[in-house]
């Protein structure tokens, strides 16, 4: 059986909030196991958080939509908005073997996204930003 959630929201702290809390309570009321709900909640935050920093044009901020779908197998989380074109997968993986020192800022929390899902993508749709994680349960 698929279950299937939306939500539409401003990339305002506001937002992204009411986004972890109604992921965290779909997540639990369907079963999805803790370490997925873990998964999936971090990379939700992280993306939702990108949008938030780099999707604002002036002083609007971008409007966002997820959606979620879950069945036995897998969970598929797909996160758009109308911000500026961002493509938070095009950057290489940061050199982790650097000292934090060496290290230029930015990236982990992509890098942490990668990992933590088992397929990560991004395109560009109708000058909206389109990203799809999907994490097999």
């Amino acid at each position: 059986m698929r279950h299937r959630f939306q939500m539409s929201v401003g990339a305002h702290p506001g937002g992204v909030s009411a986004v972890s809390a109604a992921f965290a309570e779909f997540a639990e009321s369907h079963g999805m196991s803790a370490g997925a709900r873990r998964s999936v909640s971090v990379a939700l935050d992280e993306l939702l958080a990108n949008a938030l920093s780099h999707g604002r044009t002036g002083s609007d901020p971008c409007s966002m939509t997820v959606e979620v779908e879950l069945d036995q197998e897998h969970v598929r989380v797909i996160i758009t908005d109308d911000g500026p074109p961002f493509d938070p997968f095009g950057n290489d993986a940061p050199d982790t073997t650097l000292s934090v020192e060496q290290r230029p800022v930015g990236g982990l929390g992509l890098h942490l996204v990668r990992k933590l899902m088992d397929r990560v993508s991004y395109e560009r749709r109708s000058d909206h930003n389109v990203v799809e994680l999907v994490k097999q349960l």
